[in-house]
């Protein structure tokens, strides 16, 4: 079989020069790298061997070996005409190993349905808003409470609200979960009527507000409290609405879109009991 002769120097750009080491003669353009039927070896430079097995060798391997050299000509910088294995093998594996990076995903996640677990206690209190007009359960035609001036003897007729206290799974500065009771099992909610976020009575039992979530939100409400005397009560299931009521008297006490609502008082003094 006729010997196969490749030189390594016509596959490299004719301007490669080495930087500062000599290297031996195999690397010029007058010494070639044998094949034959037998292993042999070529020696590049002193301490740097190139073995030749029996596999047969294909344009691939060379291609990568010429690729291999071209790079370390301009990435390497030769400290000394010995390389160690370890250098060596960094060298091939930086020069030849190509690098994948795999992108990391993230999916875009829900927020879990927040909850609201009862802490008590309940509170007993009264309520007026800023034109002292107390709050009054009327059950003319149907039951609802009323914003109603009331002097002397008439403020028998005050509502005594209970407001027990809850706490988020979620924290929220949104002020703190209560559920307002009227006495009984009469808690004020806040539904939806015709798109429209309204105020009513509802009966329900205690024991079915001690853990409240999903539809249920609609009898808490976040109690905020502005300077030290004013308090504020915004629905949770409608947010942005608070419990408002008219600047005219004896008027239903109904939901309003925001705090600063023409024609509607969103802020009311507290009387603990």
């Amino acid at each position: 079989m006729a010997d196969t002769y490749f030189s390594l120097a016509d596959a490299l750009e004719s301007s490669y020069k080495p930087d500062s080491v000599e290297i031996d003669s195999c690397m010029c353009c007058c010494q070639m790298v044998k094949t034959s039927d037998q292993d042999s070896e070529c020696g590049l430079h002193s301490g740097i061997d190139l073995e030749v097995s029996e596999q047969p060798q294909n344009l691939r391997n060379v291609v990568n070996l010429v690729i291999a050299l071209h790079r370390m000509k301009k990435t390497q910088k030769v400290q000394s005409t010995e390389f160690t294995d370890d250098e060596l093998c960094n060298i091939f594996l930086e020069n030849l190993v190509e690098e994948y990076v795999t992108p990391t995903v993230h999916e875009e996640t829900h927020q879990a349905a927040d909850h609201y677990n009862y802490i008590g206690p309940v509170q007993k209190c009264y309520i007026c808003d800023e034109f002292q007009k107390s709050l009054v359960l009327s059950k003319s035609i149907t039951t609802e409470l009323q914003a109603i001036t009331l002097q002397g003897n008439n403020l028998s007729r005050r509502v005594e609200l209970e407001l027990s206290t809850y706490k988020a799974s979620v924290p929220r500065e949104r002020g703190q979960p209560i559920a307002l009771g009227v006495g009984g099992n009469l808690y004020l909610s806040c539904t939806s009527t015709s798109g429209k976020p309204v105020l009513g009575l509802e009966m329900v039992n205690k024991e079915d507000l001690n853990n409240i979530s999903g539809d249920m939100k609609r009898f808490l409400f976040f109690k905020t409290v502005s300077g030290q005397t004013l308090t504020s009560f915004e629905s949770a299931k409608f947010e942005g609405h608070y419990i408002s009521t008219s600047y005219t008297n004896r008027q239903r006490v109904d939901m309003s879109l925001t705090k600063d609502a023409p024609n509607r008082l969103t802020s009311f003094k507290m009387t603990v009991l």
